[in-house]
């Protein structure tokens, strides 16, 4: 990526350049289609002549796009650390709305038990609401089966797995408990398809040659980029120290410790952690998350209080 920072009636310090740049790295690691000769960011920083307070310009040009965010803060770094934000949730739209033009050209050849072209609309546009939500979940769930098991990248797709529920949600319908939404079912099918595929694994692991290829490889670093969501129903800085930091040098150290928490989550039992993860950071109700897991809502209640608690304990986080 061809990074450019221009400033006004500022100094831009180091720390200030190691943030920009490690935002920078991030944006180039979602976005793996283009090469990096391809993406220009450019970067403006200034201090309004009123005020303190601090204006972040960025603007993304890649082949046949461009992308513009501004963000106001009191704090430079913090008007930064918002502009990127703000940037990696338009790539995602950007990238969302790509995989849903390919799914719905996908169904409009597959066969369904769709009887009209008006059902077809209706869930299409349920599927379309659930669609973002569910990549990233079936990503989350990945990364911390990965972390666990030492699953080697690119061994379990996340696409090919959305592809795999998306067929069978529009190409079953009918099978759709009656007593479960459309979105739960869909992350019902999600889950078990994770798990299938993850056994499968283990399975296949059984052998001693297959398990020695593919326990040497495995790096999944940078996968956590393509779920973390900087809005979601969870603010995971509710379990870290000081939401409060300002300087360059505190934002990163809470990004890296962003990190831990989520290799934290990822080894906490498996029983507490889906529920954790559908309670807490998808949103979904005790009620909902019970459907999605067969559980009742008291227990899963009780799940995430436990997760809560050994979240707190593993990362030395005051009560």
């Amino acid at each position: 990526m061809n990074l450019k920072i221009q400033n006004r009636h500022l100094e831009v310090t180091q720390s200030l350049e190691r943030l920009i740049d490690r935002q920078s790295r991030k944006l180039q690691k979602i976005l793996p289609t283009f090469a990096s000769h391809d993406l220009d960011l450019h970067v403006t920083l200034e201090k309004l002549p009123r005020g303190k307070q601090y204006h972040t310009v960025l603007v993304l040009n890649m082949p046949q796009n461009a992308m513009r965010v501004e963000e106001m803060e009191n704090n430079p770094a913090t008007s930064v650390i918002r502009a990127f934000e703000e940037l990696l949730r338009k790539i995602k739209k950007f990238k969302s709305r790509l995989n849903r033009e390919r799914f719905w050209q996908k169904q409009a050849g597959a066969p369904t038990h769709i009887s009209s072209s008006q059902n077809t609309r209706e869930l299409e546009n349920a599927i379309n609401q659930n669609l973002d939500q569910l990549e990233n979940y079936i990503r989350r769930e990945l990364y911390h089966q990965a972390l666990v098991e030492n699953i080697p990248v690119g061994l379990v797709q996340a696409q090919a797995l959305l592809d795999e529920v998306f067929l069978e949600v529009t190409s079953k319908t009918a099978a759709r408990p009656e007593n479960i939404p459309l979105e739960q079912w869909m992350f019902q099918i999600a889950r078990e398809r994770v798990k299938n595929r993850i056994h499968d694994w283990q399975a296949a692991c059984e052998e001693p040659h297959v398990e020695e290829t593919v326990r040497t490889s495995s790096r999944w670093d940078d996968e956590v980029l393509n779920f973390y969501q900087p809005d979601e129903v969870l603010r995971l800085e509710d379990l870290l120290r000081d939401e409060h930091s300002t300087t360059p040098e505190e934002l990163l150290a809470r990004e890296e410790v962003r990190e831990q928490l989520q290799e934290a989550i990822a080894r906490l039992p498996s029983s507490i952690r889906e529920s954790f993860v559908l309670f807490a950071l998808e949103g979904f109700n005790s009620d909902e998350t019970a459907m999605i897991m067969g559980k009742d809502p008291s227990e899963v209640l009780e799940d995430v209080e436990k997760a809560r608690l050994e979240l707190r304990r593993r990362m030395n986080t005051p009560y």
